[in-house]
């Protein structure tokens, strides 16, 4: 203490199983406080930087590293202000789901560069107070040594406490080489607020680019094409098209030499050489629309690996691993589990392959399907299934009518029992709300009025008195409000692809009553209750199990193969 202000320091240690901590602390004139802690607890490391005065200015940052016990790292940065919620600077987490390692980061360089002016700020304002109180104590001691140069001990004392000090001005005044201006002028500063970004975003742009060329692969192989041979595709054909009618109408028979023959054989090659131009374009058309969707997938997985969103400053990336057999790897090495796993099983794989039937499943994929799969809702009380079953829906519970079978499922249909939303769709990695008053909203906020809204290759269509949603997946929702119907429609390719209430969609009556399970239901109301969002609203009358025992009745053989009321009966004379 001097004079009418002070200066304190103070450090504490504490500990108690699975936990530690250590603080110092600096107060100055018993109103600024200027901490910094660290803790230890279980597998989280914490450090916070902190400042606080009796005017009610508060501020800290903190930094944590935490490893979890499932595989997973998690680091933060935080800044708070004024004593109320932090907000993250910067986050970086690392964890393995699913056979993928993914990493999310987030960061903006606005919230940094603003906790850097608020350092800067505040750490100006106490190196001038210190200043100040630097310079009230070297008065007061040369005063002192002044008053008593007669004695030597007071001088003597008086000398050291100066000579502190003085080494404490110099150290302030040198604060434009402090912790701030060396962060401000390092290496790992400049990598984070400009390199990185910049990667960042030229990663991205790769992303994109590549999944832009996998929607038109064939344009892709023309512009290649174009760049080596310097001719573009179109006109290359167009040449070998013209090049061959006129080697045709040089080998036409000397009966058409004939004048009156000339012109109509003429123009019948023209007339050929416009249908071959047309007939290259269409099927140049077809073959990219059928290819870009075979590529689908593809292009799917190469949008899981990175993504970039600047305006968010978040990126994310999620790795493929091996399930590598550790245990294995140990005993007979981890070279030798490699070798097998990315050498020797795709060898064996492409050993196994049969090309017949690879050739099928390549013809199925890419080929026009000669049927679609279609259910109907009818106002939001009766399903009809995808093979032709109708019942009746319980009216008190939500309901999922469809879902893809897959583990990611890339279509999702909900019945809602709320007065607001009746039909929720799922596609695209968008929601789509279809209310009863014919409203239509995109992820709870974009309102689709009359018109057409489309984003990520989903679209969405509405008119005066009609809803249509699709994607080029081959998935559409189609609704008539005034007749209260809805049907869902799935291409030929997307053979079997769902499940729900609307039924399987591959053709069978037979199991058209699935459970989650994959099993099918015994009774109607264990077929409901599978499908309920919230099982516990269901009630079942004994009129609904009479009803269900009905309908899960099997048909017989003559029923269906020999009856002229079955339905296949227009089918038996072939």
């Amino acid at each position: 203490m001097v004079g009418n202000w002070s200066l304190e320091l103070e450090s504490s240690a504490l500990s108690w199983p699975h936990r530690s901590g250590l603080q110092v602390q600096a107060t100055l004139d018993h109103s600024q406080k200027i901490w910094l802690n660290g803790t230890l607890e279980g597998h989280c490391l914490r450090t916070t930087a902190g400042y606080m005065n009796g005017s009610g200015i508060c501020e800290d940052l903190s930094a944590a590293v935490c490893a979890g016990n499932n595989h997973n790292l998690r680091m933060d940065v935080q800044r708070r202000e004024g004593c109320r919620e932090s907000k993250t600077l910067g986050s970086l987490s690392l964890e393995i789901t699913n056979q993928r390692l993914i990493m999310r980061a987030s960061g903006c360089l606005e919230r940094l560069t603003a906790a850097e002016e608020r350092f800067h700020s505040l750490s100006s304002q106490i190196q001038k107070d210190l200043m100040e109180r630097i310079k009230t104590s070297q008065h007061l001691l040369t005063e002192t040594i002044k008053q008593s140069a007669d004695s030597l001990l007071p001088q003597e004392w008086s000398s050291v406490p100066l000579l502190v000090l003085k080494q404490a001005e110099a150290l302030l005044a040198q604060g434009d080489r402090g912790l701030l201006s060396l962060w401000l002028r390092s290496s790992l500063r400049r990598t984070l607020t400009s390199s990185l970004p910049n990667f960042l975003g030229q990663l991205q742009q790769a992303s994109l680019l590549g999944q832009q060329e996998l929607r038109r692969p064939l344009a892709t192989l023309a512009g290649v094409y174009q760049d080596v041979k310097g001719q573009r595709l179109e006109a290359a054909w167009k040449e070998a098209v013209v090049m061959w009618t006129e080697r045709l109408v040089d080998v036409l028979p000397a009966e058409l030499e004939n004048p009156h023959l000339r012109p109509l054989s003429l123009a019948g090659v023209t007339a050929l050489r416009a249908a071959l131009d047309v007939a290259g374009q269409h099927t140049y058309h077809w073959a990219e629309t059928r290819l870009a969707m075979a590529l689908s997938g593809v292009r799917k997985r190469l949008a899981s690996l990175y993504k970039f969103i600047p305006r968010e400053c978040v990126v994310t990336a999620s790795v493929p691993l091996l399930n590598l057999n550790f245990s294995r790897a140990a005993e007979h090495g981890l070279l030798e589990i490699m070798l097998e796993e990315w050498l020797l099983r795709p060898l064996q794989a492409l050993a196994s392959i049969r090309p017949t039937a690879e050739l099928y499943r390549l013809k199925r994929k890419n080929m026009d399907s000669p049927f679609r799969h279609e259910a109907l809702l009818v106002a939001d009380q009766f399903v009809v299934t995808f093979d032709g079953h109708v019942y009746e829906l319980p009216g008190s519970c939500p309901l999922l009518l469809a879902q893809d079978i897959s583990s990611n499922p890339s279509f999702t249909l909900l019945l809602n029992t709320d007065l607001q939303s009746s039909l929720v769709i799922r596609m695209n990695n968008s929601t789509i709300n279809i209310q009863r008053t014919g409203q239509v909203k995109v992820n709870c906020k974009n309102v689709v009025t009359h018109g057409y809204y489309s984003d990520h290759g989903l679209s969405v269509t509405k008119g005066s008195n009609n809803i249509q949603v699709s994607n080029q997946d081959g998935q559409s929702v189609s609704c008539d409000l005034l007749l209260e119907l809805c049907s869902f429609t799935l291409d030929g390719w997307l053979h079997g692809a769902s499940t729900g209430l609307m039924g399987t969609n591959n053709n069978d009556a037979g199991n058209d009553f699935p459970l989650r399970d994959g099993s099918q239901a015994k009774t109607l109301e264990e077929f409901f209750h599978s499908w309920e969002l919230k099982p516990e609203c269901s009630k079942f009358t004994e009129t609904e199990e009479q009803f269900s025992k009905a309908a899960m009745s099997p048909a017989s053989c003559g029923s269906l193969f020999s009856s002229p009321d079955s339905p296949l009966s227009s089918c038996f004379r072939v």
